[in-house]
């Protein structure tokens, strides 16, 4: 297990040499938006300001960072370090919106597997304050728009701009998976509910697997 000094140690050295890479090794604008995270990121979680013990600017702060700035910053670097012209892409557009839509649900559920010690400490969340089943449920309907959205997009985009099995059929078995591991979520057990926050996770990464296939 780390030890707390280890951590400071370990987060201090990468808040320094991240940004000192970026800057001797990346352009400007890569510079900006990598120091915008940075920021964004720290003050979520150094008090005092903490934006992650309020529910809306932790939603905010989780959706600009995981879902904007990581995939178009991501894409500007590699499109930089190739020498290539940098030029939306359908498909980086896509997954911006759609990482994004999926972090903010990740900051809604972010507290549902530490419901209880949050209750037994008096700590106020979206969890405590609206209870499990109504932000498990709807969490599980933005993420089945969310799918629903990424389906349509392949339906409705001009002929070769996606390849239409993973983007369709990809994103439909992941609709029914979504489905599935809501109906499996027992909302008074803690197990199960841990469960379903992985199982969010899970198809967050998946999507990335995916998106090397669209």
């Amino acid at each position: 297990e780390m030890s707390k000094r280890f951590a400071w140690v370990a987060v201090l050295t990468s808040g320094i040499v991240g940004p000192l890479i970026v800057f001797n090794f990346f352009p400007a604008l890569l510079f900006k938006l990598y120091m915008t995270g940075w920021t964004l990121g720290a003050i979520y979680s150094v008090p005092p300001i903490r934006t992650k013990q309020n529910p809306i600017l932790a939603g905010l702060t989780i959706a600009t960072v995981r879902g904007f700035l990581l995939n178009f910053g991501v894409y500007y670097a590699v499109k930089d370090a190739i020498g290539s012209t940098f030029s939306w892409s359908p498909k980086v557009a896509f997954i911006a919106r759609f990482m994004t839509a999926f972090a903010t649900v990740i900051a809604v559920t972010k507290d549902l597997p530490d419901i209880e010690g949050d209750k037994a400490f008096q700590i106020e969340t979206f969890a405590t304050k609206i209870g499990v089943p109504r932000i498990a449920k709807g969490a599980s309907l933005c993420l089945l728009l969310n799918y629903i959205h990424a389906i349509a997009t392949g339906v409705l985009s001009k002929a070769g701009t996606f390849n239409l099995i993973p983007m369709i059929g990809g994103h439909l078995a992941l609709a029914g998976a979504l489905i599935y591991r809501f109906r499996q979520l027992d909302p008074e057990s803690t197990p199960s509910i841990k469960r379903y926050y992985k199982h969010i996770w899970d198809f967050f990464y998946t999507e990335y697997f995916l998106y090397t296939l669209i």
